[in-house]
């Protein structure tokens, strides 16, 4: 999901990961509230030719992160779309800022979630019925959503999915979700910590 600001790094990623090869079969689609241009960061601007009904039939929507997140809203239309994926049972997957377009649909409420450090505050003033988590890489809440913390959070939140997904396949529905976040600490020192949770 592409939207106006959306930084190039945070969107070829997940594009790449996701890429579809024999150990990954996924189908990748690139997409826009609507069809056309959306102008981006960095000087870069995406063509899409599926707008948001590109999301109806999809198993993980990932949300870029964008420019300006602090003093812009998602439009209405984009946050119904993500609220009917997760209802069906999609994945949601915001990198870096994209945590603010998915905080806005209302589903990260009384979850864990992390953003951009440079958006901490904000996102915190913004969002206070969400538990921000500051200084972690990503955060997994299971079948809920993921966050990645900054644009280096790019690559490990596309790269735990893609894991999980080779992972259960062929598990059946309901088997234990895994919760947990990867923190940064120190030089590129990395620790992470999880926790299984009950089986419904």
């Amino acid at each position: 999901m592409v939207l106006e600001g959306a930084k190039p790094l945070d969107v070829g990623i997940p594009a790449q990961v996701f890429t579809t090869r024999p150990s990954m079969p996924y189908s990748v689609r690139v997409c826009g509230v609507r069809a056309g241009l959306v102008p981006g960061a960095d000087g870069l601007s995406y063509h899409v030719e599926q707008g948001l009904e590109a999301l109806e039939g999809a198993d993980i929507v990932f949300i870029p992160g964008y420019l300006h997140p602090d003093t812009s809203t998602a439009p209405d239309a984009l946050l119904d779309a993500l609220r009917a994926a997760h209802s069906r049972g999609a994945k949601l997957a915001a990198i870096s800022t994209g945590a603010f377009a998915l905080a806005e649909t209302g589903l990260l409420n009384g979850k864990r979630a992390t953003t951009h450090w440079h958006y901490t505050q904000a996102f915190s003033q913004r969002f206070p019925s969400v538990e921000l988590n500051e200084g972690v890489l990503f955060v997994d809440e299971g079948a809920g959503a993921h966050f990645g913390g900054s644009r280096v959070g790019a690559r490990p939140v596309p790269a735990h999915l893609a894991s999980r997904a080779r992972a259960c396949r062929g598990k059946p529905r309901g088997e234990a979700a895994r919760r947990g976040t990867v923190s940064e600490r120190g030089a590129g020192s990395v620790r992470a910590t999880e926790r299984a949770s009950a089986k419904r």
